[in-house]
């Protein structure tokens, strides 16, 4: 395959994950005694009429989104008593950015939902669980932590509004983030004794300003990094835009590039290239910081990689070549299937800390 028509490729799915970002998508499991099976809603019309008044209430919350509307809600009605395993399930074929269970859902239900998540995240799995206290301590699972939560003469716990939440999230564009996202008709929410520690808890609060009940800073569970990892991982925003950047760069590549070409160093070149467009339409996208972007050849794991073989095969004086080879020349050497890369990019982040001096004269 040559290369103008792989860098459109990439081209088109960074343009796709740029619009998904802002424009996102919501999965919700639901219980009722009608209607099931799964359903995609664009609309309220495309809500299931048969379905129970409190059921279709919390699809349109989830509708309501924040800057933006969801893209698409996707529903999985489940009966009274199904587990929350089928629910999750019947969504296995539909691809998502943002999940809350059922209006009932159990703590036992929560933190089995969680560790479904996390395990397909390991995946091409995108999808992140907006769960009621939740302390995951992972960037797929957000901790909502809310009580309290009054709609007029209303009241609703975090496992009832955790639909509503998901769709805030979803219908945050790619510059902005959904830290302080009002939500207008909250007239009121229990207090956090301690916002400040909550947050740095990993817990994703409503706060009333006394103007308006609103998320507090958009943060998911993680509140624990291990030895490398970026402080971006326990930010909501930060987290989609890597999540759907992986997604796209990847399937694209395995659908368009993948077993069609034989892995030359002259083809791993061609595929760099596309990966420059692809990076680079992220940075005119303002999803990652301009000039801050780009793609090579991994030296080191080729390095690992070629140890490995050598190793598995006694050939102690191929140890001792691989380990004498430049960067460079390690670019070139033959991988069998495998090719390495290493792109990297700062994602931009959006306006949330405020410092601001007034100087009366």
């Amino acid at each position: 395959m040559g290369l103008p028509e792989l860098s459109f490729s990439l081209k088109k799915a960074a343009a796709t994950a740029a619009m998904r970002i802002s424009s996102g998508i919501v999965a919700l499991i639901l219980r009722d005694a009608k209607a099931n099976g799964v359903y995609t809603i664009r609309r309220e019309s495309d809500i299931p009429a048969e379905l129970g008044a409190t059921n279709a209430a919390a699809i349109k919350r989830a509708m309501e989104g924040y800057i933006n509307r969801p893209s698409a809600v996707y529903v999985s009605v489940i009966g009274p008593e199904d587990g929350i395993s089928a629910g999750f399930q019947a969504l296995a074929a539909y691809s998502y950015d943002y999940l809350a269970g059922p209006l009932d859902i159990t703590s036992e239900e929560a933190s089995a939902l969680a560790a479904f998540v996390k395990a397909q995240r390991k995946k091409r799995f995108v999808g992140k669980a907006v769960l009621p206290g939740t302390a995951a301590d992972d960037e797929g699972i957000i901790n909502f932590m809310a009580s309290g939560i009054q709609i007029g003469q209303d009241t609703f716990s975090a496992a009832q509004y955790a639909g509503r939440i998901a769709g805030v999230l979803a219908g945050t564009p790619a510059d902005c983030s959904a830290t302080y996202a009002a939500l207008p008709e909250v007239t009121g929410v229990t207090a956090v004794e301690d916002p400040d520690a909550a947050v740095d808890a990993g817990k994703l609060i409503l706060v009333d300003d006394g103007r308006h009940v609103k998320l507090g800073r958009a943060v998911n569970s993680k509140a624990t990094l291990k030895e490398g990892e970026p402080a971006l991982l326990k930010k909501i925003k930060m987290v989609a835009a890597v999540d759907l950047i992986r997604y796209y760069a990847i399937t694209t590549v395995e659908d368009q590039y993948l077993g069609k070409c034989a892995n030359s160093y002259d083809n791993k070149c061609i595929l760099l290239t596309a990966f420059r467009d692809f990076l680079d339409a992220l940075e005119g996208q303002d999803i990652l910081q301009s000039g801050s972007s780009g793609v090579e050849l991994d030296a080191e794991a080729t390095r690992n990689y070629l140890l490995e073989q050598a190793n598995d095969a006694g050939d102690a004086e191929e140890v001792n070549r691989v380990k004498a080879l430049s960067d460079e020349e390690l670019r070139k050497e033959d991988t069998g299937s495998h090719v390495f890369l290493y792109l990297y990019g700062r994602v931009l982040d959006a306006m949330e800390d405020f410092h601001i001096t007034l100087e009366a004269q």
